[in-house]
């Protein structure tokens, strides 16, 4: 028994002797030939790939969520910076008025007041009912946002009407263009007012009890009066596309191609007086 376990300790010393010299081995042969260099190259050949496979799919899971994310972003920037071409394109529909405020003689309302603006809502269209004797829309907005019957919309371009029916979180405005609509306008051109009713057609309004020998021709604008205790004045209503005359006919058949679009907005302008 003690035999075999001074022949097993004798065995275990042999291999310590054998490593230690193989080791102090490699350390010189490396020194002198760089040989771990050359293995560590060649190693990391082979394994650089597998490194970069792995990192492929936290790669690809990045990439996506950056461009998810940046989307997300770009898509909010666009809505607001949309929203804020809307406004002050409303406002610019002041500018002929205020020219036409310039030219005037007689100064019949303070310009400051002309100058003041006003408190403007954006709002939503979520439906569309436009027939021939209906034309109105439906908008995300209402009692909750202190929407109020009799209350102006416009677009950037336009009038479009005003709101006719409240509920809590909707209210419906009926545009211009509705049969039963009507307001009085000015003709920028000859300060002469203009009765405008719907037609039941989007696209279309007319002039009412027009003389035959008034002043009023293709091409004139025509603004909102004020006159009508509906609209404020100066906002863009129209102009006229044609003016048609029949014998033994007192008035004339004036019509009119609206400046808002009264069917193909997205979001109107709400104004608070």
């Amino acid at each position: 028994m003690k035999e075999n376990l001074h022949f097993h300790n004798k065995l275990t010393n042999i291999k310590l002797l054998i490593y230690i010299f193989l080791s102090i081995s490699l350390l010189t042969v490396d020194n002198r030939t760089n040989f771990s260099e050359k293995v560590r190259y060649y190693t990391s050949a082979i394994v650089s790939p597998i490194y970069y496979l792995s990192g492929v799919p936290l790669y690809i899971y990045e990439s996506i969520d950056d461009y998810f994310s940046t989307k997300e972003v770009l898509q909010k920037s666009n809505k607001i910076l949309n929203q804020k071409i809307i406004v002050q394109s409303a406002k610019l529909q002041e500018l002929a008025f205020l020219r036409e405020q310039n030219e005037r003689l007689k100064k019949l309302l303070d310009p400051s007041a002309l100058m003041k603006l006003k408190r403007m809502t954006i709002a939503e269209i979520i439906r569309v009912d436009l027939n021939p004797y209906k034309n109105q829309i439906m908008i995300n907005k209402g009692s909750e946002d202190k929407i109020y019957m009799g209350q102006v919309a416009i677009d950037e371009k336009g009038l479009l009407g005003q709101i006719s029916f409240v509920e809590k979180n909707k209210s419906i405005i009926t545009l211009i263009s509705d049969p039963g609509h009507a307001l009085l306008a000015t003709n920028t051109r000859t300060k002469k007012r203009v009765v405008i009713s719907g037609t039941g057609d989007n696209q279309e309004l007319k002039g009412l009890y027009v003389p035959i020998n008034a002043d009023i021709k293709e091409g004139d604008l025509l603004l909102t009066s004020g006159l009508d205790d509906i609209f404020p004045e100066g906002h863009m209503v129209g102009k006229i596309l044609a003016v048609k005359m029949e014998k033994g006919i007192d008035f004339s058949e004036i019509q009119i191609i609206p400046a808002a679009s009264l069917s193909g907005n997205k979001e109107v302008i709400l104004l608070w007086e």
